[in-house]
């Protein structure tokens, strides 16, 4: 049975819309300083309201399918282009969830494994998945997001001994600045990653609680970043924590139990290779999904696409400094391919929608 429900559908968004904020943390806050918990806070509220925006135009008009809603609301040609900006969005995210997947791996525990050795255990495993169907992708996206998100509430609750509240204060020091608002657009390029998992809502099963879920999936997923950016940079400081590749990575090594028990690291390594490889997972299989008609030999599609990824995020990975540039365009690119290109495609079809009905009545 290739279906899900709205309840998993919940799982699908988490899978890709928390694990970038939540490990590269200190991209966001080198611009945005202390108050870029405020920035996320921000974002992740305009995410929810985005989100339910797109759910609700599904919703009323009974389409799911997200070809059918692009071919029918532009021109073809135009629909064409657009679907293809909405793919290379999804392929530079698969890029970027392997580059810096590899990346973490090379630049925390495993200093002397090259980044492409890294890579091989992360792209191999997943042409197994992409030659499945959905309940496999199901099964896959319960347990690993399940995983993901009872890692993080457990790094939560052993790292609270070690912040201090004071490096939030003065809040809105420096007023609502230029950097804020940047910081926010960033952020939120971070948060639209949930349009990754568009392509999968025409397998919801019985979409009349799709709204509501939706709404939990956003608070959820909102919940986690804030946490992360409020919990960096009270760990460290927005100095400090600014200059850290992976602040949550260092803050981990902080933690201690029963005076001899030190295993911060782990959660931090489980949270990084699973939530990026479900992501990675995920906006492959989208392209998949979008893509089939025009894919006539799968297998020799995927070898193509992996090998690609392969070299592309084997290049990125190899520099921290220049893959954390890079990061910042790619939630610029996110803002484009994943907020503006879909807001202005629902936008229109909902209106061809509404007319439609008002000239039947």
């Amino acid at each position: 049975m290739n279906k899900i429900s709205s309840k998993h559908y919940i799982l699908f968004i988490l899978g890709v819309t928390i694990i970038s904020l939540k490990t590269y943390l200190s991209v966001f806050i080198n611009k945005g300083g202390r108050d870029t918990w405020l920035s996320s806070l921000l974002a992740g509220i305009i995410f929810i309201c985005f989100l339910l925006y797109i759910i609700n135009i599904c919703k009323v008009s009974n389409t799911f399918d997200i070809k059918e809603i692009f071919n029918k609301s532009l021109p073809k040609v135009l629909s064409y282009f657009c679907i293809a900006i909405f793919v290379l969005g999804l392929f530079i995210n698969a890029v970027e969830s392997a580059a810096v997947e590899a990346n973490v791996l090379h630049s925390t525990l495993f200093i002397d494994t090259p980044v492409w050795y890294a890579l091989i255990f992360f792209i191999i495993p997943s042409l197994f998945i992409f030659t499945k169907k959905m309940r496999t992708i199901l099964i896959f996206v319960l347990v690993s997001v399940g995983i993901f998100l009872v890692n993080g509430i457990a790094f939560f609750l052993l790292t609270q001994g070690y912040t201090d509240i004071n490096n939030l204060l003065p809040v809105l020091g420096n007023g609502l600045s230029k950097n804020f608002f940047s910081t926010t657009l960033l952020i939120l390029g971070g948060f639209s990653t949930f349009m990754i998992v568009a392509p999968y809502l025409k397998y919801i099963d019985k979409n009349q609680h799709i709204r509501k879920h939706s709404f939990y999936a956003g608070i959820i997923a909102t919940a986690f970043v804030v946490v992360s950016f409020v919990s960096a940079i009270t760990a460290f400081g927005p100095s400090r924590a600014a200059n850290i590749f992976y602040p949550e990575f260092v803050l981990g090594q902080r933690i201690e139990l029963a005076g001899f028990l030190e295993f911060g690291e782990l959660f931090f390594i489980i949270q990084t290779v699973i939530g990026f490889f479900v992501k990675y997972i995920l906006a492959t299989y989208s392209i998949l999904l979008i893509l089939e008609k025009y894919i006539k030999r799968k297998s020799i599609f995927i070898g193509i696409y992996v090998f690609i990824v392969f070299v592309c995020s084997n290049f990125l990975g190899l520099n921290n400094f220049y893959l954390y540039d890079l990061l910042k365009y790619i939630q610029i690119i996110n803002l484009v391919a994943f907020v503006l290109i879909p807001f202005i495609v629902f936008t229109l079809y909902y209106i061809k929608h509404r007319n439609l009905n008002t000239k039947k009545s």
